[in-house]
């Protein structure tokens, strides 16, 4: 929602939230005066597009508070991964969506990924991308894409920003000449230039591998140290992740 201000894509004016914390809607209203501060059922009734971003355990809760005032003429969208579209359709009446975004939205980057339910007409799903490219780049997958592209777009932020900590924890372990926010400054700022090298220069990952690594150097050897552990950790990763998702999904309720 504050991504969605802050880039004048929405007006206050235009803007309804509900939530169960008065510290958060208090921040809101001192971020963001003029938008309405309302109950869930009041939000319902109100407005054509509502988002739903709360975990999948407290869905249930959330539906029934708006229960009576949804439609078909509504499009519902949630940001929670667990729940299949199938069992989104058949307990709410409205066109459903999910929509996984990224904390790389509160600077209108990143990918935010979208997954249609079937009675989502084209007309809502131009209006929601629309809406979306303002803060991200929209892209719709199937839902059996989910679980790996969300670990790639929505976790990768986090993911990522571990392995660079851990580069750089690692390094002054080795020598602690080094200090830990030297260390820091220096995979941040290699980091901040490689993703320049990728938007700027378009450079593929693969070819910076092969700039970097020439034959016989120190960083090709770096490179074959890691080849022992990293895919395997990636692998372990996809597959576990995929697992508990699945898990959660068969012990969902909604």
């Amino acid at each position: 929602m504050r991504a969605f201000l802050r880039s004048g894509a929405l007006l206050p004016k235009d803007v309804f939230v509900a939530s169960r914390s008065q510290a958060k809607l208090d921040a809101i209203l001192v971020d963001s005066p003029g938008i309405h501060v309302v109950n869930s059922a009041k939000l319902a009734a109100e407005c054509s597009m509502i988002f739903v971003c709360v975990g999948a355990a407290d869905l249930a809760a959330v539906f029934r508070e708006i229960d009576q005032e949804l439609s078909s003429e509504q499009l519902l969208i949630i940001t929670n991964s667990t729940v299949p579209l199938k069992a989104l359709e058949e307990r709410v009446p409205c066109g459903t969506v999910k929509l996984i975004p990224s904390i790389a939205q509160e600077v209108d980057a990143g990918i935010a990924l979208l997954m249609y339910g079937s009675r989502v007409d084209r007309e809502d799903r131009i209006l929601l991308e629309e809406l979306l490219s303002h803060i991200s780049r929209p892209i719709v997958i199937p839902e059996s894409m989910a679980r790996p592209v969300i670990g790639l777009t929505s976790g990768g932020p986090a993911l990522i920003a571990y392995v660079l900590q851990m580069m750089a924890d690692e390094a002054v372990r080795n020598n602690p000449d080094i200090s830990p926010e030297l260390a820091r400054k220096l995979v941040e700022e290699t980091a901040t230039a490689t993703m320049k090298l990728i938007a700027e220069a378009n450079m593929p990952l693969d070819k910076i591998i092969r700039r970097v690594a020439v034959p016989g150097g120190m960083t090709e050897f770096s490179i074959e140290i890691l080849s022992r552990y990293i895919p395997q950790a990636w692998q372990t990763l996809f597959q576990e992740t995929a697992e508990r998702e699945k898990k959660a999904r068969e012990s969902l309720a909604l």
